[in-house]
Protein backbone atom coordinates (compact mmCIF):
# COMPACT_ATOMS: atom_id res chain seq x y z
CA UNK A 1 0.00 0.00 0.00
CA UNK A 2 1.18 3.20 -0.78
CA UNK A 3 0.50 4.55 2.80
CA UNK A 4 2.81 2.02 4.13
CA UNK A 5 5.69 2.78 1.64
CA UNK A 6 5.50 6.46 2.61
CA UNK A 7 6.06 5.71 6.38
CA UNK A 8 8.09 2.99 6.34
CA UNK A 9 10.60 5.36 4.11
CA UNK A 10 9.93 8.46 5.67
CA UNK A 11 10.63 6.73 9.10
CA UNK A 12 13.63 4.94 8.30
CA UNK A 13 15.30 7.70 6.28
CA UNK A 14 14.81 9.69 9.72
CA UNK A 15 16.90 7.30 11.42
CA UNK A 16 19.70 7.75 8.59
CA UNK A 17 19.95 11.21 9.04
CA UNK A 18 21.65 10.38 12.25
CA UNK A 19 23.80 7.60 11.15
CA UNK A 20 24.79 8.15 8.26
CA UNK A 21 28.00 10.16 8.76
CA UNK A 22 30.58 7.96 10.29
CA UNK A 23 33.56 9.88 11.75
CA UNK A 24 36.94 8.94 12.26
CA UNK A 25 37.76 9.54 15.50
CA UNK A 26 38.60 6.34 17.97
CA UNK A 27 36.97 6.87 21.77
CA UNK A 28 39.79 5.29 23.75
CA UNK A 29 38.11 5.04 26.88
CA UNK A 30 34.93 5.80 28.70
CA UNK A 31 34.56 9.26 29.34
CA UNK A 32 31.87 10.93 32.03
CA UNK A 33 31.11 14.69 31.92
CA UNK A 34 29.08 15.46 35.41
CA UNK A 35 28.56 19.13 35.84
CA UNK A 36 31.89 20.94 35.54
CA UNK A 37 33.94 17.72 36.00
CA UNK A 38 35.72 15.58 33.09
CA UNK A 39 36.67 12.17 34.04
CA UNK A 40 38.02 9.27 31.92
CA UNK A 41 37.34 5.49 32.93
CA UNK A 42 38.96 2.39 32.78
CA UNK A 43 37.27 -1.15 33.44
CA UNK A 44 34.38 0.81 35.29
CA UNK A 45 36.53 3.01 37.31
CA UNK A 46 37.35 6.59 37.01
CA UNK A 47 40.84 6.87 36.87
CA UNK A 48 41.81 10.54 35.50
CA UNK A 49 39.61 13.47 36.55
CA UNK A 50 39.41 17.16 35.82
CA UNK A 51 37.50 19.11 38.05
CA UNK A 52 35.43 22.50 38.09
CA UNK A 53 38.77 23.74 39.01
CA UNK A 54 40.71 22.93 36.30
CA UNK A 55 42.55 20.66 38.59
CA UNK A 56 43.79 17.25 37.40
CA UNK A 57 44.01 14.03 39.08
CA UNK A 58 45.12 10.68 38.70
CA UNK A 59 44.05 7.86 41.04
CA UNK A 60 42.84 10.03 42.99
CA UNK A 61 46.06 11.47 43.28
CA UNK A 62 46.20 15.85 42.76
CA UNK A 63 48.83 16.65 39.53
CA UNK A 64 50.96 19.60 40.07
CA UNK A 65 50.07 22.07 37.44
CA UNK A 66 52.01 25.33 36.23
CA UNK A 67 50.18 28.60 34.89
CA UNK A 68 50.70 27.63 31.10
CA UNK A 69 49.54 23.38 31.77
CA UNK A 70 46.63 24.71 33.73
CA UNK A 71 45.36 26.93 30.58
CA UNK A 72 46.32 24.15 28.54
CA UNK A 73 43.99 21.90 30.50
CA UNK A 74 41.05 24.40 31.44
CA UNK A 75 40.86 25.28 27.33
CA UNK A 76 40.22 21.33 26.74
CA UNK A 77 37.84 20.48 29.27
CA UNK A 78 36.12 23.60 28.17
CA UNK A 79 35.75 21.81 25.08
CA UNK A 80 34.81 18.54 25.63
CA UNK A 81 31.76 19.70 27.99
CA UNK A 82 30.86 21.81 25.41
CA UNK A 83 30.62 19.19 22.12
CA UNK A 84 30.19 15.93 23.68
CA UNK A 85 27.08 16.40 24.88
CA UNK A 86 25.56 17.04 21.45
CA UNK A 87 25.92 13.64 20.72
CA UNK A 88 22.48 13.49 22.52
CA UNK A 89 21.24 16.05 20.37
CA UNK A 90 21.45 14.86 17.36
CA UNK A 91 20.20 11.51 18.55
CA UNK A 92 17.07 13.18 20.04
CA UNK A 93 17.00 15.19 16.10
CA UNK A 94 16.56 12.03 14.61
CA UNK A 95 13.61 10.97 16.81
CA UNK A 96 12.24 14.24 16.49
CA UNK A 97 11.87 13.41 12.82
CA UNK A 98 10.10 10.61 13.25
CA UNK A 99 7.98 13.01 14.94
CA UNK A 100 7.30 15.44 12.69
CA UNK A 101 6.04 12.32 10.47
CA UNK A 102 3.75 10.99 12.72
CA UNK A 103 2.00 14.69 13.19
CA UNK A 104 1.99 15.49 9.55
CA UNK A 105 0.26 11.84 9.29
CA UNK A 106 -2.44 12.56 11.91
CA UNK A 107 -3.05 16.21 10.94
CA UNK A 108 -4.14 15.03 7.62
CA UNK A 109 -6.66 12.78 9.09
CA UNK A 110 -7.45 15.32 12.24
CA UNK A 111 -7.00 11.94 14.26
CA UNK A 112 -5.18 13.11 17.05
CA UNK A 113 -6.31 9.74 18.77
CA UNK A 114 -5.99 7.29 16.37
CA UNK A 115 -2.11 7.74 16.25
CA UNK A 116 -1.64 8.71 20.46
CA UNK A 117 -0.52 4.71 20.88
CA UNK A 118 2.21 6.04 18.68
CA UNK A 119 3.27 8.93 19.90
CA UNK A 120 3.66 7.39 23.59
CA UNK A 121 6.20 4.91 21.77
CA UNK A 122 8.34 7.40 19.94
CA UNK A 123 8.13 9.23 22.79
CA UNK A 124 9.85 6.22 24.48
CA UNK A 125 12.32 5.67 22.09
CA UNK A 126 13.27 9.00 22.34
CA UNK A 127 13.87 8.35 26.66
CA UNK A 128 15.60 5.32 25.48
CA UNK A 129 18.00 7.39 23.12
CA UNK A 130 18.45 9.73 25.72
CA UNK A 131 19.70 7.48 28.30
CA UNK A 132 22.37 6.01 26.12
CA UNK A 133 24.10 9.02 26.99
CA UNK A 134 23.02 10.16 30.08
CA UNK A 135 23.55 7.68 33.27
CA UNK A 136 22.53 8.76 37.01
CA UNK A 137 22.73 12.66 35.95
CA UNK A 138 25.82 12.34 34.48
CA UNK A 139 26.52 12.26 30.67
CA UNK A 140 28.39 9.41 29.64
CA UNK A 141 30.52 8.49 26.26
CA UNK A 142 30.91 4.66 26.12
CA UNK A 143 34.39 3.82 24.68
CA UNK A 144 34.33 2.97 20.72
CA UNK A 145 31.48 5.27 20.26
CA UNK A 146 31.87 5.59 16.47
CA UNK A 147 31.94 2.40 15.72
CA UNK A 148 29.35 0.74 17.69
CA UNK A 149 27.20 3.52 16.45
CA UNK A 150 27.59 2.20 12.77
CA UNK A 151 26.10 -1.13 13.70
CA UNK A 152 24.87 -1.90 17.09
CA UNK A 153 22.79 1.22 17.40
CA UNK A 154 21.88 1.69 13.71
CA UNK A 155 20.52 -1.78 13.44
CA UNK A 156 18.50 -1.05 17.37
CA UNK A 157 17.27 2.51 15.93
CA UNK A 158 16.03 0.93 12.67
CA UNK A 159 14.52 -2.01 14.30
CA UNK A 160 12.32 1.05 16.59
CA UNK A 161 11.55 2.89 13.87
CA UNK A 162 10.18 -0.36 11.99
CA UNK A 163 8.03 -0.77 15.22
CA UNK A 164 6.69 2.71 14.67
CA UNK A 165 6.10 2.15 11.42
CA UNK A 166 3.70 -0.61 12.22
CA UNK A 167 1.77 0.89 14.79
CA UNK A 168 1.09 4.11 12.71
CA UNK A 169 -0.10 2.05 9.89
CA UNK A 170 -2.41 1.02 12.87
CA UNK A 171 -3.58 3.92 13.58
CA UNK A 172 -3.74 5.00 9.64
CA UNK A 173 -6.45 2.44 9.47
CA UNK A 174 -8.23 3.18 12.45
CA UNK A 175 -8.35 7.50 11.13
CA UNK A 176 -9.65 5.93 7.80
CA UNK A 177 -12.03 3.81 8.26
CA UNK A 178 -13.56 6.99 10.89
CA UNK A 179 -13.70 8.96 7.91
CA UNK A 180 -15.15 6.52 5.46
CA UNK A 181 -17.66 5.89 7.79
CA UNK A 182 -18.48 9.17 8.41
CA UNK A 183 -18.89 9.48 4.86
CA UNK A 184 -15.98 12.41 4.76
CA UNK A 185 -14.06 11.05 2.30
CA UNK A 186 -14.31 8.41 -1.73
CA UNK A 187 -11.04 7.02 -3.21
CA UNK A 188 -10.14 9.29 -5.69
CA UNK A 189 -10.13 11.63 -2.72
CA UNK A 190 -8.47 9.61 -0.63
CA UNK A 191 -5.72 8.82 -3.33
CA UNK A 192 -5.23 12.59 -3.81
CA UNK A 193 -4.67 12.81 -0.10
CA UNK A 194 -2.02 10.07 0.13
CA UNK A 195 0.12 11.37 -2.77
CA UNK A 196 -0.23 15.21 -1.12
CA UNK A 197 1.14 13.93 2.15
CA UNK A 198 3.80 11.98 1.00
CA UNK A 199 5.02 15.06 -0.79
CA UNK A 200 4.88 17.06 1.88
CA UNK A 201 6.55 14.32 4.31
CA UNK A 202 9.41 13.60 1.73
CA UNK A 203 10.02 17.82 1.30
CA UNK A 204 9.79 17.78 5.82
CA UNK A 205 12.25 14.61 6.04
CA UNK A 206 14.93 15.97 3.21
CA UNK A 207 14.77 19.27 5.25
CA UNK A 208 15.34 17.90 8.83
CA UNK A 209 18.00 15.30 7.82
CA UNK A 210 19.97 17.82 5.86
CA UNK A 211 19.87 19.95 9.46
CA UNK A 212 20.54 16.83 11.15
CA UNK A 213 23.22 16.16 8.83
CA UNK A 214 25.19 19.10 9.09
CA UNK A 215 25.06 19.09 12.73
CA UNK A 216 26.34 15.53 12.77
CA UNK A 217 29.53 17.13 10.26
CA UNK A 218 30.16 20.33 12.47
CA UNK A 219 30.37 17.71 15.80
CA UNK A 220 32.67 15.37 14.36
CA UNK A 221 35.18 18.40 12.90
CA UNK A 222 34.88 19.47 16.41
CA UNK A 223 35.75 16.11 18.06
CA UNK A 224 38.72 15.82 15.64
CA UNK A 225 39.78 19.01 16.78
CA UNK A 226 39.57 17.62 20.29
CA UNK A 227 41.57 15.02 19.41
CA UNK A 228 44.36 17.30 17.89
CA UNK A 229 44.29 19.68 21.17
CA UNK A 230 44.83 16.42 23.57
CA UNK A 231 47.78 16.03 21.72
CA UNK A 232 49.29 18.99 22.59
CA UNK A 233 47.72 18.54 26.09
CA UNK A 234 49.67 15.04 26.00
CA UNK A 235 53.07 17.13 25.33
CA UNK A 236 52.12 19.91 27.91
CA UNK A 237 51.24 17.08 30.69
CA UNK A 238 53.16 14.01 30.09
CA UNK A 239 51.19 12.19 32.63
CA UNK A 240 47.89 12.12 30.89
CA UNK A 241 48.97 9.80 27.96
CA UNK A 242 47.76 6.92 29.81
CA UNK A 243 44.20 7.89 29.95
CA UNK A 244 43.76 8.98 25.82
CA UNK A 245 40.14 10.49 25.62
CA UNK A 246 40.39 10.24 21.45
CA UNK A 247 42.40 9.12 18.47
CA UNK A 248 42.09 9.63 14.65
Amino acid sequence: MLMKKVLVAGLLLSSASVYAQSCPVDVQNEIHIDGEQVSVYQEGQPKMLIDENNQVYINGKKVDLDAMQQRAVAAYSHGVKEYLPKMADIANDGVGIAGDILNEVSSSFDSKASFAKVEALIGEYGQKAHDKFYQNGEFVMPADMFQTVDTDWKQEFDQAMKHVSVESMSGLFAALSQEMKDGEINFTELQKKFSEMKARIEEKVRARSGEVSEKANELCDSIQGLAQEEKELHRTIPELKNYQMFEI
